[in-house]
């Protein structure tokens, strides 16, 4: 009977043993497996692109890295910014932190130059919206900007204006196949508009008529498809479209209202 006694109490005292132990392999259990979750909330959110990390750190070597050497950007049509170190320099002096990007359009322009054209929406720290249209180029296997031209969206963009801006791209198109480049020009482009393809940049009417002479021949014919006509403002619009007939490329075109209400040309680019 005490040995019975004797056994059944050394029976309790070794279980008593084993959930003790088991009892603190499961709090150091529980505790490791907090660790993953503070290592996931100290983890810093992804930018969405290679510009928007560019621009944030305010490194002038990674902006450069991401523009082409001969790069232009418009600020306006009195404000041009030339080449990858002067573009640096604006974003890493802009007081304004942008804090999101995203891509609302994108398609290759040409393949055999490794042209892409964008329409690009970033936002700033402060909620306020802009809009960029963009050249890339791809250089050595790598794409960078050659070109961008940005406006700050007016969210408050009353209804009609994609018609009022189809009948300029129609006039548009009747006056390149009359074959008046001169016409064209100063009926339908701003005063000081902008033409972008690769060579040095065209300012002004006079300038681009006489760029686009080739288009006084008889028999060239050309017509515009949009493709994408994103309004920004009120007064301001960017399309990028596809050319057919004696030119079979991809456009860009930023249109401009003037003050009398009629819509024009403010930058155009094609390759």
């Amino acid at each position: 009977m005490k040995s019975s006694n004797l056994f059944i109490l050394l029976l309790l005292f070794v279980c008593s043993s084993c959930l003790q132990k088991t009892g603190k392999e499961d709090t150091n259990s529980s505790r490791t497996d907090l660790n993953p979750s503070k290592i996931e909330s100290n983890e810093k959110p992804k930018t969405s692109n290679p510009w928007l990390e560019a621009v944030r750190s305010k490194n002038p070597n990674e902006i450069r890295a991401i523009y082409a050497d001969k790069s232009v950007k418009v600020i306006s049509a009195d404000s041009i910014i030339f080449g990858a170190t002067s573009i640096a320099d604006y974003y890493i002096n802009q007081s304004a932190e942008i804090n999101e990007s995203e891509s609302l359009f994108l398609i290759e322009a040409n393949k055999h130059e490794g042209i892409d054209y964008e329409i690009v929406s970033y936002k700033t720290k402060d909620s306020e919206e802009y809009v960029q249209v963009v050249v890339w180029k791809s250089i050595e296997g790598k794409k960078v900007r050659e070109f961008e031209y940005d406006a700050k969206r007016d969210i408050s963009i009353p209804d009609g204006y994609i018609d009022q801006i189809s009948k300029a791209r129609n006039l548009w198109i009747q006056l390149c196949n009359e074959h008046n480049a001169e016409h064209l020009v100063s009926k339908l482009y701003t005063s000081n508009a902008i033409y972008f393809n690769h060579k040095p940049l065209v300012i002004g009417t006079e300038a681009i008529s006489k760029e686009y002479r080739y288009m006084n021949s008889d028999t060239y014919n050309l017509t515009l498809e949009p493709l994408k006509t994103e309004m920004v403002t009120d007064n301001i619009a960017f399309e990028i479209g596809q050319c057919k007939g004696s030119y079979g490329g991809k456009y860009v075109i930023v249109w401009q209202k003037e003050a009398e209400g009629n819509w024009k040309v403010f930058i155009d680019s094609n390759f």
